[in-house]
């Protein structure tokens, strides 16, 4: 099954959750598969698009997707990026 979540990206936030994003897909890629594997997530996507001149997002996963395990430094600092640069408006199915 699949579940998202829309965001509205903050003023100005832009650019660093794209940087953040791809950090994620390069640098941190291991550690994030196996994030994904620990929360039985077989697939994730990110999509940005724009209303108005205002910036959104879709995040979507495939799988379980348990809860987070928050010891991972990795999983910290995706939820203050998150805190930062995202504000969530609803889930999605």
């Amino acid at each position: 099954m699949y579940k998202g979540n829309i965001f509205k990206i903050k003023k100005g936030k832009l650019a660093q959750w794209k940087r953040w994003c791809n950090l994620l897909a390069t640098k941190y890629k291991k550690e994030a598969i196996e994030t994904l594997k620990e929360e039985n997530v077989t697939h994730e996507m990110f999509l940005i698009f724009s209303i108005n001149k205002q910036c959104y997002a879709v995040g979507m996963t495939k799988g379980e997707a348990k809860p987070a395990n928050m010891e991972r430094k990795l999983n910290q600092k995706h939820k203050a990026m998150k805190k930062e640069c995202l504000e969530r408006i609803d889930s999605i199915e």
